[in-house]
């Protein structure tokens, strides 16, 4: 498992600055608008997302192929890019806590609460996202990734088109607060899935 995570992260050593410099960017952007949910939330898709682009390598060198050869079960190569996104998670969650606990100005509670929804919403897209790519590639994957990344931003505006909004703030952050239990289960079921539909697949 310690080998095939190594893989995935040399994998993404060459895009590596680009993703630093997206960073510093939505970071400044943070700074300067004195909110750094936007910061929080690019991250979090950044890492969700990150897994997708080692998959890639993998697909197109025909990694999965090879490795098979080799005394690895198809359950701890589908478990192995899980891992690999929730480090990515796990330290996009850690840098936001902390830049706003440091910089931010909402209570400690808040900003725990609202970093944690931050965090299963990525949960959520990983979750969403890897049973396609296990099933039909990383191409369509990405297609069908697009989607997933545009839909709530879609079923806002339409809501909105149609007069619906949330009630009150508190609403909002009650729907926040819940994410991490959708999270959880998204996040089991996506893996049960996974290691089903890659224990049938043909290479």
């Amino acid at each position: 498992m310690t080998g095939l995570l190594l893989k995935d992260f040399l994998n993404l050593k060459r895009h590596s600055k680009v993703y630093l410099i997206l960073m510093i960017f939505y970071f400044i952007l943070g700074i300067a608008s004195k909110d750094f949910a936007m910061f929080g939330s690019m991250i979090t898709v950044f890492a969700a997302i990150m897994p997708i682009t080692s998959m890639a390598y993998d697909e197109k060198n025909n990694w999965d192929r090879y490795a098979l050869t080799m005394p690895i079960s198809r359950k701890d190569l589908v478990l192995s890019r899980y891992i690999f996104g929730m480090i990515f998670l796990c330290a996009a969650f850690i840098i936001t806590l902390v830049i706003n606990l440091v910089l931010g100005g909402s209570s400690i509670f808040e900003v725990i609460m609202t970093n944690l929804g931050i965090f299963a919403l990525g949960i959520i897209i990983m979750s969403v996202i890897f049973p396609v790519i296990f099933k039909f590639g990383v191409e369509k994957g990405r297609i069908f990734m697009m989607m997933v990344l545009l839909a709530p931003t879609a079923a806002m505006v339409v809501l909105s088109k149609l007069g619906f909004t949330l009630q009150d703030e508190k609403s909002a952050k009650a729907f926040i607060y819940f994410l991490p239990v959708i999270g959880i289960a998204a996040f089991a079921a996506s893996v049960l899935i996974s290691v089903s539909i890659y224990g049938k697949k043909e290479f």
